[in-house]
């Protein structure tokens, strides 16, 4: 018998946990061997109380569903595999910023189990996105766009286009990371990573030619319960490639203000909404970061 017909071949999961989605059936199947699934006793059987605190494993139960993967595999896992759930993941990230457990699971399906034979699990940062996109949940409308854009993400991983890949890391780990300023920072790089704009007014110009300098840099996600902030993606375009120099640059952010051609006040304090608490422009800056980079992935991908 030859050695490829003595290989078995297993079924293996690599899952990860999601918030804010609204799925109406049990299992949505988006393509390229990934699904949604809504939280079942086979999957939270993946828990692990040795690698999970408290909070986390009782946690688990009130997800809104998962991202899975699944795939044909030898008995070993496939390490890779969860660089491509991450793919799926980043998917949903850039067509509305979600919330997303951490923990990544791997590991076989056999047929007539009960229990999931868990192999490996990493903890990753949750990615938490701003506000104004946890005002949304991840309906129906949006979760019809997200097929095409997982087929998009996969086909620039696999394209070997390192400013594409690029761009959709950062975003993750815009998203992953726990401070604000530093998390708009990775999602200007990432717009930067597309554009190798020449300076301020170049970025401002590859920007609005990218996604129209009239349109909102806060989706109107929310309508008509919230109405979508005013700051279009031209007024923002400067102020952004401000906060990113001075944060890479390790500078004090008041002196943005005194700059002689483009002078911006990053700790002047402003509104998202009318409704909301006076927060430093700075941070609004940042808040719009990963939607805008979001947005040029869409256009990019």
């Amino acid at each position: 018998m030859s050695a490829l017909a003595e290989r078995v071949e297993y079924m293996s999961l690599t899952f990860t946990g999601i918030q804010g989605v609204s799925l109406a059936e049990e299992k949505l199947d988006l393509g390229c061997g990934c699904y949604l699934s809504k939280p079942s006793p086979y999957l939270i059987s993946a828990r692990w109380k040795h690698v999970m605190s408290d909070w986390a494993y009782a946690e688990i139960e009130k997800l809104s569903c998962f991202f899975v993967l699944k795939e044909e595999s030898s008995l070993s896992p496939d390490l890779q595999a969860k660089e491509r759930l991450q793919n799926g993941v980043m998917a949903v990230q850039i067509v509305k910023p979600v919330r997303t457990f951490g923990f990544i699971f791997q590991g076989q399906e056999f047929e007539g189990a009960k229990t999931f034979n868990l192999q490996h699990t990493e903890a990753r940062p949750e990615m938490v996105p701003g506000n104004w996109a946890l005002q949304r949940m991840f309906d129906q409308p949006l979760l019809d766009q997200l097929p095409d854009i997982l087929r998009r993400v996969n086909a620039a991983f696999n394209s070997g286009s390192v400013e594409k890949k690029n761009a959709v890391t950062l975003l993750q780990l815009s998203l992953e990371h726990f401070h604000p300023l530093i998390s708009g920072l990775l999602a200007v790089m990432g717009m930067e990573a597309l554009f190798d704009s020449d300076n301020r007014n170049d970025f401002r110009k590859k920007l609005c030619a990218c996604l129209g300098a009239a349109t909102r840099a806060f989706p109107d996600w929310n309508a008509p319960h919230s109405v979508a902030p005013n700051y279009t993606v031209e007024e923002l375009a400067v102020p952004l490639y401000m906060l990113r120099n001075k944060l890479a640059h390790g500078a004090d952010l008041r002196s943005a203000a005194l700059d002689k051609s483009t002078p911006v006040d990053l700790i002047s304090k402003v509104q998202l909404t009318p409704e909301s608490e006076p927060q430093a422009y700075a941070l609004l800056l940042s808040e719009a970061a990963p939607y805008l980079l979001a947005q040029v992935l869409q256009k990019h991908l």
